[in-house]
């Protein structure tokens, strides 16, 4: 979901793959989720991560947001309200619209108090808590901005005690808050685990990945053999926040999640990291240009899935009489094809005209 002047291409490419495993996991819901097997492998569960593209997308804002911002040669409170108006700036104009959108395609008698409360919580961002929510998936840009929030006392901290130190004091703070949190609220504690308490990590593991790609820290051999280790450590977090481990824990099964988060972020950060380091075939994959232009419309592709797959899948089901996965294939299939349009017309309206333009060091560049 972010902009620069120099994009990291294979950076656009995983977003591209976030954005369809999000369209994938809502439109494979609303047929009941029907399974499919090959040879024995139910292919549906492997498939069913594209619900996590949300945990990527964090990972790479995290990793973005500290890549350029981090070699600012000082970092004060007035730069931290400057930030906050660009990506302000940056993400509101299409999420209002979008709001409006969503709030007159699902309108239904209610209170005009409540119609407009739900368009207030996304004009403050707060959609990650508030039960006025034009739409469901809302509820990341409210975790989003949180980070966004946060971030700046990372840079102020690195600028007064050092990165290490910064980073380590409010790593350690959240995650001693949210264990305490656990342990107090117990069940309660489930509205604070789509807050930037549980979801930092997820930043945090981009951040941290930012580091190492700027200055050049990791160098892995048999890349191949990294890809499917870190694969697995992301279905290993994938596994941690499945219903069946967390009923093992009826009371503390969000430390159980929070443990899932962080795991399955870590996978994601290393596909990550081979991604923006390839210069063979997952660059070739991940870098072309189609790729390329969905990832750049990402956000926007984002933002309205949730109307067109929803439209579709009402077709779909009304018209086409038969079971199994296909149906889940054919509004997935009509959604990317008629969104991708929408989604590029949506980009060109209310997101490039306010795209910040950053000036890259030489090391940013060569990286």
């Amino acid at each position: 979901m972010e902009d620069s002047k120099k994009r990291l291409d294979t950076l656009d490419g995983l977003r591209a793959v976030a954005a369809l495993g999000v369209l994938w996991i809502h439109t494979w819901a609303i047929h009941g989720n029907p399974r499919f097997t090959l040879g024995g492998i139910d292919i549906t569960s492997i498939l069913a991560l594209g619900g996590n593209g949300v945990d990527l997308f964090f990972v790479i804002s995290g990793f973005c947001m500290y890549y350029f911002y981090a070699n600012k040669t000082s970092f004060n409170y007035l730069d931290f309200w400057i930030f906050l108006k660009k990506r302000w700036i940056r993400l509101s104009p299409a999420f209002y619209f979008a709001t409006i959108i969503y709030i007159l395609f699902r309108l239904k008698p209610e209170p005009l108090v409540s119609i407009g409360l739900k368009f207030l919580t996304s004009v403050f961002y707060i959609n990650s808590f508030s039960k006025y929510n034009a739409e469901g998936f809302f509820w990341s840009l409210g975790a989003e901005w949180q980070f966004y929030v946060l971030i700046p006392f990372i840079f102020i901290l690195q600028h007064r005690i050092g990165f290490l130190r910064g980073f380590a004091l409010i790593t350690s703070i959240l995650f001693v808050v949210a264990i305490a949190s656990v342990l107090y609220l117990k069940s309660g504690s489930d509205i604070l685990t789509d807050q930037i308490l549980f979801r930092y990590f997820e930043f945090a593991c981009g951040i941290i990945l930012a580091r190492v790609i700027l200055f050049n820290s990791i160098h892995l051999n048999k890349r191949a053999f990294w890809l499917f280790g870190f694969i697995l450590i992301t279905y290993t977090g994938r596994i941690l926040l499945s219903g069946y481990i967390q009923s093992l824990s009826p009371q503390y099964y969000n430390i159980i999640k929070l443990l899932g988060f962080t795991v399955m972020s870590a996978g994601f950060t290393g596909i990550v990291y081979l991604s923006i380091t390839s210069t063979k075939w997952l660059r070739a994959i991940l870098g072309n240009k189609a790729f390329g232009f969905l990832g750049k419309i990402s956000y926007s592709f984002y933002l309205w899935h949730g109307i067109v797959h929803v439209v579709i899948g009402q077709l779909v089901i009304s018209n086409l009489n038969i079971g199994g996965i296909l149906p889940a294939f054919v509004t997935f299939s009509l959604s990317t094809i008629i969104l991708i349009p929408v989604s590029y017309l949506s980009f060109l309206l209310l997101e490039k005209p306010f795209l910040s333009r950053r000036k890259l060091s030489p090391q940013q560049q060569h990286n």
